[in-house]
């Protein structure tokens, strides 16, 4: 299957509406096993956490559909 690429952006978004309404905000880097990996920021531990868990989840089934592209 041939994957979509996708900016940084456009996965930070894509994660982000994955996740959900909450006070935080995504970045999306380079993973050399996965592709990409989804990075959590926020001011409130307990949801830096609850979202980074939902994102840890997310990306593994979002690297099968969207390639990192700089």
């Amino acid at each position: 299957m041939d994957k979509q690429t996708k900016t940084a952006t456009e996965l930070e978004d894509i994660v982000k509406t994955r996740i959900g309404a909450g006070d935080f905000r995504v970045t999306v880097h380079r993973d050399p096993e996965a592709g990409w990996h989804a990075t959590i920021y926020g001011n409130q531990s307990a949801e830096v956490h609850r979202c980074q868990v939902k994102a840890d989840t997310i990306t593994p089934e979002l690297c099968q559909h969207y390639d990192l592209v700089e």
